[in-house]
């Protein structure tokens, strides 16, 4: 993003009413998870228009009291991701969805429908938080036992399919990855990283990575970067292995 945009973007969120066209707002997928519910928290006390696609059934209890739009849709549904964006101007798309157990080729599927839709409604970033380990980022990391795990060597190729089907959009694409995270009330240690490492494999905080996320939007040193988030000062949380959003 040009200096400009990002001064006009400033102006607009300080003297235009929320919902304003100039305004362009931050569409979030996965907002009623863990990860999601902290990410548009931060963004609306940014003073950011946010809009949430959640599914009829989902629990928003996360998001209660949340000056959010609220989005009735399915990831896996084409027709649903399109249909956010109608009426609505987005310059940025935050996907923080995690698949439900054992739901094939969800993560490519799903960053299908949402890269083929910002790019026809000009969005101008993604930031997608993904899992270490994900496509050929396993052979990073030989000690973890990828495939004895159930599911988990073919949720971690889906995984890489997705963050190249954004990164093949043309969109400035960010991908945040993790690995164990720690309980979502864990507090930030204050030592939390990110690196373009991609041997590293630590514990986070979801507090963490929605701070990242803020950090990464509309900031041009994000573009085109793969980043695994890190904390030094975490131990491994009692959690199996896995992305844990």
């Amino acid at each position: 993003m040009t200096t400009f945009r990002c001064a006009l973007v400033a102006l607009c969120a300080l003297f235009l009413p929320k919902g304003s066209a100039l305004a362009d707002g931050v569409l979030v997928y996965g907002a009623t998870g863990q990860l999601g519910a902290r990410v548009a928290a931060l963004l609306v006390e940014k003073g950011e228009d946010v809009t949430v696609l959640v599914r009829d059934s989902s629990d928003r209890s996360r998001l209660a009291g949340l000056d959010a739009e609220y989005v009735v849709g399915d990831m896996m549904d084409e027709d649903s991701i399109n249909a956010a964006f109608e009426g609505r101007s987005f310059r940025v798309v935050i996907n923080t969805a995690r698949a439900p157990t054992a739901l094939k080729d969800f993560y490519k599927l799903s960053s299908t429908y949402i890269a083929n839709a910002a790019k026809q409604n000009g969005v101008q970033q993604i930031i997608h938080h993904g899992a270490v380990g994900a496509g050929s980022n396993m052979a990073l990391h030989p000690d973890v036992p990828w495939s004895q795990m159930p599911d988990l060597e073919p949720r971690m190729m889906d995984h890489g399919v997705a963050e190249e089907v954004f990164f093949s959009s043309g969109i400035p694409t960010t991908i945040i990855r993790n690995s164990r995270v720690w309980p979502d009330d864990t507090p930030p240690s204050g030592n939390a990283t990110m690196t373009e490492d991609r041997t590293v494999l630590m514990p986070i905080t979801r507090a963490d990575l929605a701070r990242f996320t803020i950090e990464c939007l509309d900031n041009p040193d994000c573009f085109g970067k793969v980043y695994h988030a890190k904390d030094d000062k975490l131990t491994w949380p009692p959690t199996s292995f896995g992305e844990g959003k």
